[in-house]
């Protein structure tokens, strides 16, 4: 993601409510019969033409017994919680 580590904070709060996972340090969330671990790790920034440089971030998401339904929504509002404006 091209998400610095306080608007990743920032936009985690939209999410879950409860403090970001920390670089190295999963959280893990339960849904429905199964659990989600997602962990936030940063990257080196990326610089395009020498004048914009972008953050970035990886962002994983590891499923356990897990319902096919309970991930997509959980990936749904994940997505909805981190949009922001642009194009």
């Amino acid at each position: 993601m091209s998400i610095s580590r306080s608007e990743f904070e920032q936009s985690w709060l939209a999410f879950e409510g409860t403090p970001p996972p920390a670089p190295g340090s999963p959280v893990c969330l339960a849904i429905g019969s199964g659990h989600v671990e997602i962990a936030y790790e940063p990257r080196p920034a990326v610089r395009l033409g020498g004048l914009l440089e972008l953050p970035r971030a990886a962002v994983t998401f590891v499923f356990h017994r897990a319902e096919a339904a309970d991930c997509a929504k959980i990936i749904d509002r994940f997505d909805r919680a981190f949009q922001r404006g642009g194009g």
